[in-house]
């Protein structure tokens, strides 16, 4: 009897401390399962990385549901997101989308009726990309009928109110590794990468600077959509920060590009050089707050987006005033650089107006609507450099044919139309060089009379027949030249030179009588000839001296009756003093 009461007060002590285990074992669930929070809502709360979410759970009016007061500071933030009411489905919604900000730890639990739970954890290189570099996704966790609380546990993130914002869907944005919105970024990278092969074939053209500043522009515009779009973090393992520090600078020096080549690219005509220089410190002012609010966004605080972008507003207003002043004043260069600038502009506004009003309209992505105005502007701008091209190309062209006519006209006779004294001096170097060896002077044979008896305008017929009787158009071994008066000079190569010369002076007498009218007699020239082959290799070999044996024997050849040549051959170079001068009459 006294053993058996023994054991049943022994089996009352056993139910009795099974009873207190199991009280405390379930105590957790039924707080996690207990239906504290409003329905629907979205409550954090921030804490110590050793405090749990079975603790903080307890405390529900410790929990903030309203506004946007975030600890950023904390090690570990939880954010609970009630599903009551929201026909959530852990069947098909399998993924949470939120803005992408670098942090040690997450971790996702779903939390059912009864308070079971089942997690997954993450680092921040488990994430994968969403449609742009700024979304980051996540797989939640299988689970087992139907949840009624999600649950976000940051550890080392400076961001909770981005998972407080996370989107939950069924389908992600963007598969883990590349897909569409990859292929149509890379894409648009290489359409902005393009126009560079031309910008270099530009300047090597003009050599003007626009085109280098125009491709510089091609490149960060190219980087900057790599970026965004979430191609850097898939091609490299570049660290987040570098990362952001790539998006962040490759925009600036864009900006500042497009500064640079505004400057050097709109016509001098249409803007002052005191706009020219406000575009040029616009320039560095770009870089200077990119860096700044990159590199050092803690002396900036809270203000951090409102200084970077109200900065962008200010320069890109003295940007189009610049450029609508110059359009007023004729410029059609700023109509494009407008035109192109403008889509890119208004995305810098939109973003501006984010930051400074509700925090519902920060939501704004601005990674499409940026990606598609810059290859806009890429469009616009390099359709702008080829018409400058053309344009320029056009007004040297024109220049170059104004100069050859001019130089043309300053070496060439203006009566016979045959090279003159000052095309012989600058060509007579280079005409030795490509084997003109032989030098020959021609003297019209009493030609003074022709002027006395029959006028001057007679005798400037003479002369021009004359001329077209040495011009051989036909022979490319002879060249001719009227160095003054009545006075000739050819210059000729190949064997044959001397025959040809001669052959040349005969035909004076025979085109004079063909086509000069009234003469009484024949118009009849004598020459000397000198070939100087042998010392056309001379380093001291010079025209005068050439020039000055050439003249005594075309003085010979008046001596000796005119209408006659005299030749010679120089075997060896003797300079001829200055001042010597020709006898010839």
């Amino acid at each position: 009897m006294g053993r058996a009461r023994s054991v049943d007060l022994l089996h009352l002590v056993r139910l009795l401390l099974l009873a207190i285990g199991a009280g405390q074992f379930l105590m957790p669930v039924s707080a996690l399962a207990a239906p504290a929070f409003e329905e629907g809502s979205t409550c954090w709360i921030s804490g110590t990385r050793t405090q749990q979410f079975e603790e903080l759970v307890t405390r529900p009016d410790d929990w903030t549901c309203a506004g946007d007061e975030h600890d950023w500071s904390a090690d570990r933030n939880f954010v609970r997101v009630d599903l009551r009411g929201r026909n959530f489905d852990s069947a098909t919604i399998r993924h949470a989308e939120f803005a992408r900000h670098e942090f040690d730890k997450l971790t996702v639990t779903l939390i059912g009726e009864d308070g079971a739970t089942s997690s997954r954890a993450y680092g921040f290189r488990d994430t994968w990309l969403g449609a742009s570099s700024l979304r980051s996704m996540v797989e939640l966790p299988e689970f087992a009928g139907q949840p009624t609380a999600l649950v976000f546990t940051l550890d080392g993130g400076k961001w909770p109110d981005a998972l407080a914002a996370a989107d939950l869907v069924a389908e992600p944005s963007a598969p883990p590794t590349s897909g569409f919105v990859h292929l149509v970024a890379a894409l648009i990278c290489g359409l902005l990468l393009a126009p560079v092969l031309f910008d270099f074939g530009y300047f090597r053209a003009l050599r003007k600077p626009f085109p280098l500043w125009h491709a510089l522009f091609c490149v960060m515009a190219c980087v900057q959509t790599a970026a965004v779009s979430g191609l850097v973090p898939l091609m490299t393992s570049i660290s987040f920060e570098n990362e952001l520090y790539i998006t962040y600078l490759s925009l600036d020096l864009m900006v500042a590009a497009t500064m640079l080549f505004a400057s050097s690219f709109i016509e001098r005509a249409s803007t002052s050089s005191r706009q020219r220089r406000i575009l040029l410190a616009i320039a560095p002012l770009a870089v200077l707050n990119g860096a700044a609010t990159a590199l050092y966004p803690q002396l900036f605080g809270y203000w951090v987006d409102h200084l970077y972008f109200g900065a962008y507003i200010l320069m890109l207003g003295a940007y189009f005033a610049i450029l609508w002043r110059a359009r007023r004043a004729g410029s059609r260069m700023a109509s494009y650089l407008i035109l192109g600038f403008a889509p890119f502009s208004l995305v810098v506004v939109v973003q501006f107006l984010a930051v400074v009003s509700a925090p519902e309209v920060y939501a704004f992505d601005e990674t499409w609507p940026q990606n598609l105005a810059l290859l806009f502007e890429v469009i616009a701008t390099a359709l702008a450099v080829a018409d400058r091209f053309i344009s320029i190309k056009r007004e040297r062209d024109q220049a170059l044919d104004e100069a050859r006519s001019l130089e043309k006209l300053s070496e060439h006779d203006e009566l016979t139309g045959l090279r003159n004294r000052r095309s012989l001096d600058t060509r007579f170097g280079q005409l030795v060089a490509e084997g003109f060896h032989t030098i020959a002077v021609i003297d019209i044979d009493h030609f003074k009379p022709i002027n006395d008896l029959f006028g001057h305008p007679y005798g400037d017929g003479v002369l021009t027949c004359v001329a077209a009787a040495l011009r051989a158009s036909d022979d490319q071994d002879l060249v001719a030249f009227r160095i003054g008066g009545e006075e000739f000079l050819l210059m000729l190569r190949g064997k044959d030179a001397a025959e040809r010369a001669e052959a040349r002076r005969r035909a004076i007498t025979v085109r004079t009588l063909a086509d000069i009218d009234g003469l009484d007699r024949p118009v009849t020239a004598s020459m000397g000839l000198l070939d100087f082959s042998a010392v056309a290799d001379d380093p001291e070999l010079d025209f005068w001296s050439l020039y000055t044996r050439a003249d005594q024997l075309l003085y010979d050849a008046k001596c000796a009756g005119r209408n006659r040549t005299r030749r010679d051959t120089l075997d060896w170079f003797v300079p001829q003093v200055a001042d010597e001068a020709s006898a010839a009459a």
